[in-house]
């Protein structure tokens, strides 16, 4: 019975689809404190796979209405998205449905994007360096859950710059990290080789 509920579970991510919408913060831990413009449910039992495949390690099976935290907004169609709570790991994206809700918090998820700085690092380790390169001179490392801001150019977009298949962002130092660091640094928002749906980085509250 177990393995007729896994092969359902494979075939409904095959013809059905996902709608995503922004994700402002992340709150990691006790579920039943997800934040909610980055909250989803189970629709069935499901698998947490390690990596974004079917074939990876199953790490734990959730039951049907489990909530779950993202960790970033996947793009239409992706077939996985990475959760950090209740536990870290690869869901598919068609087993997943919004959180209960109401209609204030659907507001706040509609919010402008241009305009606002503020980010905190999503990805396991997230170097800063000077320059807009790999090579370029290491200011220091952030984990998971640091705050960030991020510098601004024309029409109030972010200040971005593509070298060696990355997409870079500009970091203000003196404002991320006030009385510590000063001028600004360079981080890879998307890895556009290895994981080019992926950002490296999500919006605060």
């Amino acid at each position: 019975m177990e393995l007729q509920k896994l092969l359902y579970i494979f075939t409904l991510v095959e013809i059905a689809t996902f709608v995503s919408v922004p994700v402002f913060a992340q709150t990691p831990g006790n579920p039943s404190n997800v934040s909610q413009s980055s909250c989803r449910a189970t629709k069935v039992d499901t698998p947490i796979f390690k990596e974004p495949s079917t074939s990876s390690k199953a790490i734990r099976i959730l039951s049907a209405k489990t909530k779950v935290s993202l960790a970033y907004t996947p793009a239409s169609g992706d077939k996985f998205v990475r959760i950090q709570s209740p536990t870290s790991g690869f869901i598919q994206t068609a087993v997943l449905k919004f959180c209960e809700t109401n209609s204030s918090d659907r507001e706040q998820w509609n919010k402008p994007t241009i305009g606002i700085t503020c980010r905190q690092i999503v990805q396991p380790e997230i170097i800063i360096r000077r320059q807009p390169s790999t090579k370029g001179t290491y200011i220091t490392t952030l984990y998971p859950n640091t705050t960030v801001y991020l510098n601004l150019t024309t029409g109030n977009v972010v200040k971005s710059y593509r070298s060696e298949n990355y997409i870079w962002v500009e970091i203000d130092l003196s404002r991320s990290f006030p009385g510590e660091l000063s001028g600004t640094g360079w981080i890879v928002n998307t890895d556009l080789v290895n994981t080019p749906r992926l950002s490296s980085l999500a919006y605060c509250s």
